[in-house]
């Protein structure tokens, strides 16, 4: 039980520093991690993208479709 709590007030503290959330979107975000059954820090960090174009999600080089074509009819 005293785990329990403390990760609920892991969780609240990264939503409050680190997301800058209000009351209704903490709460929103708690029950949501709950059901999925992961920290909100994790969630956030592996399930929600952004816009944030330094960090890109996804790689145009990775698994290029020209790449994988010239490898596979010129061998």
């Amino acid at each position: 039980m005293k785990s329990n709590l403390k990760r609920i007030q892991n969780d609240i503290a990264f939503c409050i520093d680190e997301l800058n959330l209000d009351d209704e979107m903490i709460g929103e975000l708690l029950r949501i991690c709950e059901d999925v059954g992961v920290s909100c820090e994790y969630f956030m960090n592996e399930f929600v993208c952004t816009d944030d174009n330094s960090d890109p999600v996804h790689d145009p080089e990775y698994l290029s479709i020209r790449e994988v074509n010239r490898i596979y009819y010129t061998d």
